[in-house]
Protein backbone atom coordinates (compact mmCIF):
# COMPACT_ATOMS: atom_id res chain seq x y z
CA UNK A 1 0.00 0.00 0.00
CA UNK A 2 1.47 3.34 -1.40
CA UNK A 3 0.27 5.18 1.89
CA UNK A 4 2.45 2.95 4.34
CA UNK A 5 5.50 2.81 2.13
CA UNK A 6 5.25 6.89 2.46
CA UNK A 7 4.88 6.60 6.37
CA UNK A 8 7.46 4.01 6.70
CA UNK A 9 9.67 6.13 4.42
CA UNK A 10 8.69 9.34 6.69
CA UNK A 11 9.34 7.67 9.72
CA UNK A 12 12.51 6.23 8.64
CA UNK A 13 14.05 9.33 6.69
CA UNK A 14 12.56 12.61 8.87
CA UNK A 15 14.31 14.23 11.72
CA UNK A 16 15.26 17.40 12.73
CA UNK A 17 18.43 18.81 11.61
CA UNK A 18 21.73 18.31 13.86
CA UNK A 19 23.32 20.87 16.46
CA UNK A 20 25.75 22.45 13.95
CA UNK A 21 23.10 22.83 11.29
CA UNK A 22 20.32 25.40 13.35
CA UNK A 23 20.95 28.75 12.24
CA UNK A 24 24.11 30.61 14.35
CA UNK A 25 22.22 33.63 14.07
CA UNK A 26 19.38 35.14 16.00
CA UNK A 27 15.93 34.95 14.59
CA UNK A 28 12.86 36.60 14.93
CA UNK A 29 9.47 35.07 15.84
CA UNK A 30 7.81 34.60 12.57
CA UNK A 31 11.01 32.95 11.14
CA UNK A 32 11.26 30.25 14.10
CA UNK A 33 7.42 29.65 13.56
CA UNK A 34 8.69 29.09 9.82
CA UNK A 35 11.71 27.41 10.69
CA UNK A 36 9.56 24.98 13.34
CA UNK A 37 7.38 23.55 10.32
CA UNK A 38 10.62 22.33 9.09
CA UNK A 39 12.22 21.09 12.05
CA UNK A 40 8.74 18.96 13.30
CA UNK A 41 8.69 15.19 12.03
CA UNK A 42 4.93 14.33 10.72
CA UNK A 43 3.86 18.29 10.41
CA UNK A 44 1.85 18.32 7.26
CA UNK A 45 -1.33 18.64 5.18
CA UNK A 46 -3.18 16.56 8.40
CA UNK A 47 -0.91 18.24 11.40
CA UNK A 48 -3.83 20.22 13.64
CA UNK A 49 -1.10 22.00 15.73
CA UNK A 50 1.38 23.62 14.16
CA UNK A 51 3.64 25.56 16.49
CA UNK A 52 2.29 29.37 16.49
CA UNK A 53 3.78 32.03 17.99
CA UNK A 54 1.09 32.50 20.74
CA UNK A 55 2.16 28.97 21.82
CA UNK A 56 5.58 29.98 22.05
CA UNK A 57 4.48 33.03 24.36
CA UNK A 58 3.01 30.62 26.40
CA UNK A 59 5.50 28.50 26.63
CA UNK A 60 7.98 31.62 27.79
CA UNK A 61 5.17 32.78 30.31
CA UNK A 62 4.86 29.40 31.92
CA UNK A 63 8.66 29.26 32.24
CA UNK A 64 9.18 26.20 29.79
CA UNK A 65 10.97 28.37 27.37
CA UNK A 66 13.51 30.94 28.11
CA UNK A 67 12.88 34.31 27.48
CA UNK A 68 14.22 35.76 23.96
CA UNK A 69 17.03 37.90 24.00
CA UNK A 70 15.30 41.06 22.83
CA UNK A 71 12.99 40.16 20.03
CA UNK A 72 15.17 37.54 18.61
CA UNK A 73 15.51 33.92 19.20
CA UNK A 74 18.90 31.73 19.46
CA UNK A 75 19.81 27.95 18.81
CA UNK A 76 19.31 26.98 22.17
CA UNK A 77 15.71 28.40 21.88
CA UNK A 78 15.22 26.39 18.57
CA UNK A 79 16.70 23.19 21.02
CA UNK A 80 13.65 24.09 23.59
CA UNK A 81 11.25 24.26 20.86
CA UNK A 82 12.44 21.08 18.87
CA UNK A 83 11.67 19.44 21.43
CA UNK A 84 8.42 20.51 23.04
CA UNK A 85 6.99 20.24 19.14
CA UNK A 86 7.67 16.60 19.41
CA UNK A 87 6.79 16.64 23.24
CA UNK A 88 3.45 18.62 23.11
CA UNK A 89 1.25 15.77 21.34
CA UNK A 90 1.98 13.42 24.39
CA UNK A 91 2.46 15.65 27.56
CA UNK A 92 1.23 18.58 29.26
CA UNK A 93 3.62 21.71 29.58
CA UNK A 94 4.20 21.20 33.69
CA UNK A 95 5.58 18.08 32.60
CA UNK A 96 7.46 19.00 29.77
CA UNK A 97 8.70 21.75 32.15
CA UNK A 98 10.13 18.75 34.73
CA UNK A 99 11.76 17.21 32.05
CA UNK A 100 13.58 19.59 29.77
CA UNK A 101 13.90 21.57 33.46
CA UNK A 102 16.17 18.30 34.36
CA UNK A 103 17.82 17.56 31.15
CA UNK A 104 18.57 20.97 29.58
CA UNK A 105 20.98 23.60 32.05
CA UNK A 106 22.34 26.70 30.49
CA UNK A 107 25.26 25.57 28.65
CA UNK A 108 24.40 21.62 27.95
CA UNK A 109 21.94 22.59 25.13
CA UNK A 110 24.43 20.99 22.15
CA UNK A 111 24.77 17.57 24.49
CA UNK A 112 20.97 17.52 25.02
CA UNK A 113 20.14 18.13 22.09
CA UNK A 114 22.40 15.21 20.75
CA UNK A 115 21.27 13.02 23.02
CA UNK A 116 17.58 14.10 22.18
CA UNK A 117 17.83 13.60 18.32
CA UNK A 118 19.37 9.73 19.13
CA UNK A 119 16.14 8.98 21.06
CA UNK A 120 14.42 10.06 18.41
CA UNK A 121 16.07 8.48 15.57
CA UNK A 122 15.58 5.27 17.72
CA UNK A 123 12.06 5.55 18.69
CA UNK A 124 11.11 6.35 15.22
CA UNK A 125 13.22 3.67 13.37
CA UNK A 126 11.15 1.36 15.55
CA UNK A 127 7.95 2.30 14.83
CA UNK A 128 9.05 2.37 11.19
CA UNK A 129 9.99 -1.07 11.57
CA UNK A 130 6.62 -2.24 12.11
CA UNK A 131 5.13 -0.45 9.03
CA UNK A 132 3.86 -3.19 6.79
CA UNK A 133 3.33 -1.86 3.13
CA UNK A 134 2.34 -4.95 2.28
CA UNK A 135 -0.71 -5.03 4.54
CA UNK A 136 -4.22 -5.60 3.70
CA UNK A 137 -6.79 -2.91 3.77
CA UNK A 138 -9.12 -4.88 5.82
CA UNK A 139 -5.79 -5.16 8.52
CA UNK A 140 -5.75 -1.45 8.41
CA UNK A 141 -7.73 -0.85 11.32
CA UNK A 142 -6.01 -3.72 13.57
CA UNK A 143 -2.56 -2.09 12.95
CA UNK A 144 -4.23 1.40 13.89
CA UNK A 145 -5.23 0.00 17.35
CA UNK A 146 -2.30 -1.70 18.10
CA UNK A 147 -0.54 1.54 17.23
CA UNK A 148 -2.63 3.53 19.50
CA UNK A 149 -3.11 0.91 22.70
CA UNK A 150 1.42 0.89 22.89
CA UNK A 151 1.35 4.76 22.61
CA UNK A 152 -1.25 4.16 25.81
CA UNK A 153 0.95 1.71 27.09
CA UNK A 154 3.34 4.04 26.46
CA UNK A 155 1.64 7.33 27.88
CA UNK A 156 0.62 5.18 31.32
CA UNK A 157 3.98 4.08 31.68
CA UNK A 158 5.50 7.71 31.26
CA UNK A 159 3.36 9.36 33.51
CA UNK A 160 4.32 6.81 36.16
CA UNK A 161 7.51 7.69 35.91
CA UNK A 162 6.85 11.37 35.86
CA UNK A 163 5.10 11.02 39.03
CA UNK A 164 7.94 9.16 40.74
CA UNK A 165 10.20 12.08 39.47
CA UNK A 166 7.54 14.76 41.12
CA UNK A 167 8.01 12.88 44.11
CA UNK A 168 11.55 13.04 44.62
CA UNK A 169 11.61 16.67 43.67
CA UNK A 170 9.11 17.64 46.49
CA UNK A 171 11.16 15.03 48.72
CA UNK A 172 14.31 17.19 48.05
CA UNK A 173 12.53 20.14 48.55
CA UNK A 174 11.12 19.76 51.84
CA UNK A 175 12.77 21.39 54.82
CA UNK A 176 13.61 18.27 56.36
CA UNK A 177 14.47 16.42 53.56
CA UNK A 178 11.86 14.09 53.92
Amino acid sequence: MQELTELQQMLETSRPICWDALPDIALYMDQVVSYLRRQTIGVGEHDDAPMTSAMINNYIKDGLLPRANGKRYSREHLVYLTAISLLKNVLSVKDMKLLLGREITPGSEPEFYRGFLERVDISFNDVARSVDPDIGEGDLANFALDLAVVSSATKIACEQVLSILRKKEAEAAAPDGN
